[in-house]
């Protein structure tokens, strides 16, 4: 079962307006006192917000469809009917919000940060409202506006500091558990990490976020392994810093030496700029040597 999805498509529907009322008042020895008809209420948004413990959009790719409430019809004796419910939906902190055609609504960054996806439809005018001095008593009310009804792509960039990037199994997820509190999977064999890993590191005074990244292969900006799917999650970071292993030819793969290996995971990283326009080539990089052997 899936425990991590960082790209949903999320189909959002807001609240119908509730429709006017139609309402003549009646008294005793005055059978048609006026027109009395409430308003209808007006429809609930969708909310998108940035939450503290929300960290990955799984929970959205298992229900893919959200709506707010609608509002109520408005009755006689001038009572407008009530409004329909706002629906917030919680997401996490540096997520993405597109339209089915690619143009960029909001970049949710900060947690409270909010962004309404889907507004909600105003109520219908009841014929308290309509009333004018030429037509004293309508007897008809307007109908509610409907909801806003869209699909939106939502897609997570990890927000953090510096992003360990390199091959597989190059020690990333070594080097985050000892810099961090970060407990994520460590292993001898390739792809151990499928998900990304935040840590917090302390170094006196000052305190900044990692983030453990897949690793990369040669081609992950066209598709190959993990590479198209996470790189994103490095176009927040502030410093890159590249993970060698120092191994002499690592197991399995004869002839590999930590230079080319640079090379080959800059090259991804240009490809992927080019493809997205993810402005890269200027972020600071650190090298990080270790040999995972050891």
């Amino acid at each position: 079962m899936a425990e991590f999805a960082d790209q949903v498509t999320l189909r959002v529907k807001a609240g119908d307006g509730g429709h006017g009322c139609a309402s003549v008042r009646r008294e005793k020895f005055k059978p048609l006192g006026g027109p009395d008809g409430g308003n209808g209420g007006r429809g609930g948004d969708v909310i998108l917000e940035v939450d503290r413990g929300t960290a990955t959009l799984l929970d959205l790719h298992r229900r893919p469809v959200r709506r707010a409430g609608s509002g109520k019809q408005g009755s006689g004796s001038n009572r407008n009917g009530a409004q329909g419910a706002d629906l917030v939906v919680r997401v996490p902190d540096g997520t993405v919000v597109t339209t089915e055609n690619g143009e960029v609504l909001a970049d949710l960054i900060g947690v409270g940060t909010r962004f309404v996806a889907a507004q909600g439809g105003r109520g219908g005018l009841g014929n308290a409202a309509l009333a004018s001095p030429r037509r004293k008593a309508p007897g008809f009310a307007l109908r509610g506006e409907p909801g806003v009804e869209r699909s939106l792509t939502l897609e997570l960039k990890t927000v953090a500091d510096a992003g360990l990037i390199g091959y597989p199994n190059a020690g990333k997820s070594s080097l985050i558990a000892a810099m961090s509190a970060a407990r994520p999977k460590v292993g001898d064999y390739p792809f151990t990490t499928l998900i990304p890993h935040l840590g917090v590191v302390e170094a006196g005074q000052t305190q900044f976020v990692i983030a453990d990244v897949p690793g990369l292969i040669p081609g992950a900006s066209r598709g190959r392994g993990l590479g198209l799917d996470f790189l994103r999650h490095v176009e927040r970071c502030a410093v890159l810093v590249h993970v060698l292993d120092c191994a002499a030819g690592p197991a399995g793969e004869p002839g590999r030496e930590p230079v080319a290996d640079l090379d080959v995971i800059e090259a991804e990283l240009a490809a992927y700029e080019a493809a997205t326009g993810a402005d890269l080539a200027d972020r600071p990089r650190i090298v990080a040597l270790g040999n995972v052997l050891s």
